[in-house]
């Protein structure tokens, strides 16, 4: 079974998170920015990439925040990191879509981590301990 690398950005401005919207399957989906790692990409220039494409903002990666797994019935294998990050350019929030990691619409977002990013706001202790989260197994997160 093939092992897929994603990377993803939890991105504090005002107290909600960086969230990136976008059709596939003919449904919208919301998401962390970020995405898949390119053979021989770094994590790091990987998500710096991604937040660039999905985002249009250049980010500085932080810590690793949380790490999991998607393990799927479609033979596949995810690895599914998730890096605190910043805009290098704290004006560059101007138009970004946010969301409450404790609102109402938090659920319908992937990966399923708003829930412990919720208690992972800029400057707390537990920033700087990574978690395992399991098997976060959820179809949408191809």
């Amino acid at each position: 079974m093939p092992v897929r690398v994603q990377v993803h950005a939890a991105i504090w401005v005002g107290g909600k998170l960086v969230v990136y919207r976008h059709v596939r399957g003919g449904r919208e989906r919301v998401s962390l920015p970020g995405g898949r790692v390119k053979d021989r990409e770094s994590l790091t220039t990987a998500l710096e990439r991604e937040a660039q494409e999905e985002i249009e903002r250049d980010i500085e990666v932080g810590d690793l925040l949380f790490a999991a797994e998607v393990v799927s019935t479609a033979s596949r294998q995810d690895v599914v990191l998730i890096f605190a990050a910043h805009l290098r350019t704290p004006a560059d929030a101007d138009g970004l879509d946010l969301i409450d990691p404790t609102g109402p619409e938090a659920s319908t977002v992937l990966p399923p981590v708003l829930g412990d990013l919720a208690n992972c706001r800029d400057g707390a202790p537990d920033l700087r301990v990574s978690r395992w989260l399991g098997n976060l197994h959820d179809s949408n997160l191809a």
